[in-house]
Order: C-alpha cells, then structure tokens, then sequence
C-alpha cells in the first residue's frame, strides 16, 4: 500500500504497531532518553510513535498514521528485543510478558 493512502486497515495496523512498541517499552521501564540512545531515533518522532501518531499532518492538523520505514523498525526491534515480524504482523495482538 502506497504511503499516501492511509486507509482506515492502515490506520489500525499503524496503531497497533504503535502499541506494541509501547508496551514493550513500557514493560522494560526505559525512559525515552533510553530507548533515543539505543535506537537514534530523535526523541520527537519517538514520542509520536508511542502515542500512535504519524509525524506529519493532513490538512485538518490532525496527525496521520504513523508510516515508520524499515530503518526504524529494525532499530526499535533490535532496541526492544523483539521480533520484526511480531511488530508488522497485523494478525498477532499485543503480547504482554508476564513478569
């Protein structure tokens, strides 16, 4: 699917995606400064990512669906310890480990 057309399928798997990087995130106890350091990613476009917003805007002002590229995934996956395919896999719900 082209990256401009964000369709409502599109939209939930991008927050999906988004949720899992949360939670994952969130069972580690890392701070964002953290997860910055292990990934590169700027501390801006990770905050949109665990708050299940894209980085750009419609015309609205309304954020749209997050859009990560490959880079991006891979360096969250890699930074989590999670798989890639857990994390793009619209078919396989949020995991929560059991501590």
């Amino acid at each position: 699917m082209p990256a401009h057309a964000h369709s409502a399928e599109f939209a939930d798997r991008a927050a999906l995606f988004c949720a899992k990087v949360r939670q994952a995130y969130d069972e580690q106890g890392l701070t964002q400064l953290e997860l910055v350091e292990r990934t590169s990613i700027s501390q801006g476009y990770l905050k949109l990512l665990l708050n299940k917003r894209g980085s750009h805007r419609d015309r609205n002002g309304n954020y749209k669906p997050a859009n990560p590229t490959l880079d991006v995934i891979i360096k969250l996956a890699d930074a989590l310890d999670l798989d890639i395919a857990y994390l793009v896999d619209p078919d396989r719900p949020v995991e929560q480990k059991v501590r």
